[in-house]
């Protein structure tokens, strides 16, 4: 959130006297005689215990899975030098499910986000690497999951109770000049290859578009786009509500992947919400940005 800008300039329109605190971490709010707080990109509408779920990739499935929302499978494999009262086993649990779920999973660290610390494992070596490697970082718990074949993510905008906007993430891509191969049109665009199997030296033919990464992300090159039919929209909408009302959320954003079999599953919640990089990549993003914002901070005052 920059706050220097969408944020001031609500502030501005609305009437709104703001100072920082912190260096700037915090931001305060005020307006007859009413004060709030954004501390770093979290606006004051969530509780303490929403925001702690949303924030921990395996909390979130399982208040998710109890109130029956359809959600991707999380298991949480604990560090036995920091979580040692829950399990002591867990490394043999991470090569069970790495058998059960064919050879092929998504290694997650239970708080992580904007695509860091996930990775795609497809050997036991492997995931016990990366798994330890983890916990080297201070990590106290990951999550194994399955891979899923994914088309789309759909991100759902939650603000008290009602799904206010919504949107569709494509994968990263590039588009082919008949000169560059795949690694340099990579380097031009900024996007990380996570395809174990892609040639970057081929060459792809003029307009020619090449996927080159399994994740969805923004920050990582992935491609917003507005253009959702009504059912699925219905649909997303529908979810992503469950969602937030089961954890007892505010304002938030709702990540749901379409699997290939056309499937809705809940991946996430995101109790920070973000929109930079979608304000900068979609014609009217900004004036979306600004609405949604405008809205959350009118509900921020109404408390």
């Amino acid at each position: 959130m920059r706050k220097d800008s969408i944020i001031k300039k609500i502030c501005e329109d609305k009437g709104i006297s703001m100072r920082d605190a912190s260096f700037g971490y915090i931001t305060e709010l005020s307006k007859d005689g009413k004060v709030h707080h954004i501390v770093g990109e979290s606006l004051e509408l969530n509780s303490a215990s929403s925001y702690k779920i949303a924030s921990d990739k395996f909390a979130c499935f399982s208040v998710l899975v109890q109130n029956e929302v359809p959600s991707i499978q999380y298991h949480m494999i604990f560090n036995p030098e920091t979580r040692s009262d829950y399990e002591n086993n867990d490394m043999i649990k991470a090569m069970i499910l790495f058998d059960q779920y064919g050879g092929k999973v998504i290694l997650k660290a239970n708080d992580s986000s904007e695509g860091k610390d996930v990775f795609c494992i497809t050997s036991k070596e492997e995931l016990k690497k990366k798994i330890i490697e983890e916990f080297a970082n201070h990590k106290d718990s990951v999550s194994i999951c399955p891979f899923y074949e994914i088309g789309y993510e759909y991100r759902a905008i939650y603000l008290d109770g009602q799904i206010i906007f919504c949107y569709k993430k494509e994968k990263p891509y590039v588009v082919g000049n008949g000169q560059k191969n795949l690694q340099e049109l990579m380097e031009d665009a900024r996007i990380e290859n996570t395809y174990d199997d892609l040639d970057l030296t081929y060459i792809p033919k003029l307009n020619e578009k090449v996927e080159v990464s399994w994740k969805h992300n923004l920050c990582l090159g992935g491609v917003p786009n507005l253009e959702i039919d009504d059912e699925t929209r219905k649909a997303v909408s529908d979810i992503a509500k469950r969602a937030g009302d089961a954890i007892g959320i505010k304002f938030a954003s709702v990540d749901i992947a379409e699997t290939k079999e056309k499937e809705l599953l809940v991946m996430e919640i995101n109790s920070n919400v973000c929109m930079k990089k979608f304000a900068t990549n979609v014609s009217n993003g900004l004036q979306i940005e600004y609405e949604i914002f405008s809205n959350a901070i009118d509900k921020m005052f109404e408390a």
